[in-house]
């Protein structure tokens, strides 16, 4: 595996946008280069006035030596914005990511994909249709992307996984571990057969709650659409649709929700005019009349 210390190195200057993440390393041609740049130079490129932001070099040198040394004899791999590997679909996105550590198989960018989300604690309606999705999708060469946490992003992984089918995992943390460690066995299994677990955060970077919002924006941009399947007004899965609408995705709701205790979320979205399918031929079918 080869890594671009130097994108590694723009990637943890704290403080920048991923746009001007790449307007710097435009203007840098190696580290050395950057190295020896001060923080008037990044004022000067970047136009505004960076005295707030915390430009601590010598500790961004410090991390990234840290990285370098938890993945040497790891199967990760880093896939910068620049990569003919980064996602192309990432890339339309509004601040896409500028750094992502990747495990597993390869992404495969010539599938359509689907992304299932939802509440960490569904009914039991809404974790089997959940899971019955993920077969379906499998059993279409589709990709399924989620969030492996618990609930409907478990139970679509493991259909997913039950058919032997794609399936990528966004993490809100390093991909080194799995969060919830309940879907430790779930998420070997995703590698086992191809899949892949993938994050924007460094090996050894913890759960943080604020974490996850940021992830879902992945989610969503590495899908073509968007089905949440049961979620309440404040949920991770509605900041995901979000997303979603910002970026151009289809978005639907699981029919079983619409009466759902734990529905609420879901209805607001179909209110505001998303679809509803309760089969992965119902939106193959939307799809195939739009």
């Amino acid at each position: 595996m080869k890594i671009n210390i130097l994108e590694l190195y723009i990637s943890r200057i704290p403080g920048l946008s991923t746009r001007e993440r790449i307007v710097i390393s435009d203007k840098y041609s190696s580290l050395d280069e950057l190295l020896k740049a001060k923080i008037s130079d990044f004022e000067y490129i970047l136009n505004r006035n960076l005295s707030s932001v915390c430009l601590h070099l010598s500790s961004v040198q410090k991390e990234m030596m840290s990285i370098l040394s938890s993945i040497r004899n790891s199967e990760v791999d880093i896939i910068n914005f620049f990569s003919i590997n980064y996602p192309p679909q990432l890339r339309e996105i509004y601040n896409p990511p500028f750094l992502l550590y990747k495990k597993g198989g390869n992404l495969n960018y010539n599938f359509p994909s689907v992304a299932v989300v939802g509440t960490r604690n569904p009914s039991q309606i809404a974790y089997r249709a959940s899971y019955n999705l993920g077969l379906e999708i499998a059993d279409h060469d589709i990709y399924m992307v989620s969030g492996l946490a618990l609930g409907v992003d478990r139970a679509a992984h493991a259909g997913v996984v039950k058919r032997k089918g794609n399936t990528v995992a966004v993490l809100g943390n390093g991909i080194d571990f799995i969060y919830p460690q309940r879907n430790k066995v779930l998420g070997q299994e995703i590698i086992d057969l191809g899949g892949v677990l993938l994050s924007e955060y460094p090996l050894g970077t913890p759960p943080f709650k604020y974490n996850f919002p940021a992830r879902n924006r992945i989610i969503s941009g590495l899908s073509q659409t968007v089905v949440v399947v049961e979620a309440p007004l404040k949920s991770g899965a509605l900041i995901t649709a979000g997303f979603a609408l910002d970026q151009g995705r289809d978005v639907f709701i699981h029919r079983s929700s619409i009466n759902s205790i734990k529905g609420a979320g879901c209805r607001r979205l179909l209110f505001e005019g998303a679809g509803i399918i309760e089969s992965l031929g119902d939106l193959v079918s939307f799809k195939e009349a739009v």
